[in-house]
């Protein structure tokens, strides 16, 4: 994969930050221009928000461990909430995406459930799928460092294989992503 690199930056330095739970339901309200400017005064070049729930794409040369510890500490103290952001390389992302296994369908969600933790990323796909319907239009199966995952439309949050991928127990490793809004963190770089 040949993800664009900023200047003076491999595309191995290209990023991508997932916040998770940001401005959805009751969670943590962050207007991405905030958003935007603390992940530069983080030491963070070339950075751009997508959407409004908390998807920065950047450029910065630390690992993806050292950048999560810098932007989890910084978002935690300028808007006062726990912080849990997945950090992967643009490239991870975009294999991520080109690696999705399942037809999309109408009246279908495609997601990606991204997880820095390989034992998290198992036994989440290995409760996910155990928790489905056999022959339904759900279905789930693991991906590297992710859990791909198709659901019907309005089942998201009450689906059998949604509440089986543990809650609260995996808060700190688990994030998810519409395949949509995925492709829109890539169209920018």
């Amino acid at each position: 994969m040949n993800a664009a690199a900023g200047p003076g930056g491999s595309s191995a330095d290209r990023k991508v930050a997932l916040l998770r739970g940001i401005n959805v339901g009751r969670s943590a309200r962050i207007a991405m221009a905030d958003l935007r400017a603390c992940t530069e005064e983080s030491g963070c070049t070339e950075v751009r928000t997508v959407l409004a729930t908390g998807n920065v794409v950047l450029t910065d040369p630390r690992t993806e461990d050292e950048l999560r510890a810098v932007l989890e500490t910084a978002y935690a103290d300028r808007f006062g909430y726990d912080a849990v952001v997945q950090v992967l390389t643009r490239d991870a992302v975009e294999e991520a995406v080109a690696a999705y296994p399942f037809e999309s369908l109408d009246e279908h969600h495609d997601y990606v459930v991204f997880s820095d933790d390989p034992a998290v990323t198992r036994a989440v796909a290995e409760a996910m799928g155990a928790a489905i319907e056999p022959g339904g239009t759900e279905v789930v199966t693991a991906g590297s460092g992710c859990v791909y995952w198709r659901v019907p439309k309005g089942a998201t949050l009450n689906s059998a294989a949604g509440k089986a991928s543990g809650g609260r127990a995996h808060d700190r490793n688990l994030t998810s992503r519409n395949l949509r809004t995925l492709h829109k963190i890539l169209a920018v770089g």
